[in-house]
């Protein structure tokens, strides 16, 4: 190539912008689209247009390169936040699906809680450790489990026995009460509480109708009311509110 047609292709290239002015950064101008405007002018030999097309598609290859590693720069953080939070769903994760591979230790420990909760009534634990032996039959902690089941159904037995001897002695107390005011051996405050809230109805069922009687209150005339000190008797005055015992007050004795 001569002189005269270096410097055409020189003056081309500036033209075009394909070479930067001195004092100025390169713009940038220097791509594939415009070599090819350039390579139809004819400037170029074949060696020099492969020359320059490999430098033009390196520069290019650089930039986009460095625009790419700018971008994943600035992903990085959320990347690696993204990630830590990936892995630590995956811990969860993994803790999760070993309670539904080992779900009998996991119930035990329930079970033991339970049994250990001075709070749980018998009731709660009897159903928790029957719901363990019926479910796990084979499990290692089987017999632990069959002895909180026993223990809880003592505890019930034990629980519904006491129940029932209190009210056989409820029972039995107020028996001996009825008796004992049928036979007018009753002081003041044991008749307060025995005739509490009564209906008129049950209190001539029990003691009969009343000597003498209004609409707020009934006597009862003789020998009702025990005086524990001196073992005198005295007659009773009933008062009601809305047809209900609300009062029991000592009658005296006429003279």
């Amino acid at each position: 190539m001569n002189r005269g047609l270096a410097l055409s292709i020189l003056a081309g290239f500036a033209a075009l912008g394909l070479i930067p002015t001195p004092g100025h950064a390169d713009s940038g101008q220097l791509s594939p689209e415009r070599l090819d405007v350039v390579d139809k002018l004819g400037y170029f030999t074949p060696s020099f247009k492969a020359a320059v097309y490999d430098y033009v598609n390196t520069k290019h290859g650089l930039v986009r390169a460095k625009a790419e590693q700018a971008t994943l720069t600035g992903e990085l953080p959320d990347l690696q936040t993204q990630a830590t939070e990936a892995e630590a769903k995956a811990i969860a994760l993994r803790q999760e699906l070993a309670k539904y591979e080992h779900p009998e230790e996991t119930d035990f420990v329930a079970l033991q809680q339970q049994m250990n909760d001075a709070s749980a009534t018998p009731q709660e634990q009897i159903v928790l450790a029957q719901a363990y032996v019926w479910t796990y039959p084979a499990s290692p902690h089987e017999s632990d489990a069959q002895q909180y089941l026993q223990q809880t159904q003592k505890q019930l037995a034990d629980q519904q026995q006491a129940e029932k001897d209190a009210e056989a002695a409820r029972a039995a107390a107020h028996a001996k009460l009825v008796q004992r005011a049928l036979a007018h051996d009753l002081n003041l405050g044991e008749w307060r509480d025995f005739l509490r809230d009564m209906s008129q109805e049950d209190l001539v069922k029990l003691l009969g109708r009343p000597t003498s009687q209004s609409d707020d209150y009934w006597t009862y005339a003789g020998g009702w009311i025990v005086d524990p000190a001196t073992q005198q008797k005295a007659g009773m005055e009933i008062n009601f509110n809305a047809g209900r015992v609300i009062s029991v007050d000592e009658k005296p004795s006429s003279p």
